[in-house]
């Protein structure tokens, strides 16, 4: 299944569940995030190193402002 859906292009859960509609909102996710995370997917290994550091910043920028309004 998981070849298949590497040949496809798709997630073993859209061949499973359905659309990646149905796949992204029960997962929570968001239809632009998941395609910038596919642009990001194809990015040399550096510029991924680069924009995983990136997000790692805002993601604990976004905690530590949680803990100071608390």
């Amino acid at each position: 299944m998981a070849k298949l859906a590497k040949v496809l292009d798709t997630t073993v859960d859209f061949l499973m569940h359905g659309s990646v509609d149905d796949v992204t909102a029960d997962a929570g996710l968001d239809k632009e995030i998941i395609s910038r995370f596919k642009q990001v997917q194809e990015l040399n290994k550096e510029d991924k190193k680069t924009v995983l550091s990136l997000l790692d910043a805002y993601i604990a920028k976004g905690k530590i402002q949680s803990i100071l309004q608390h």
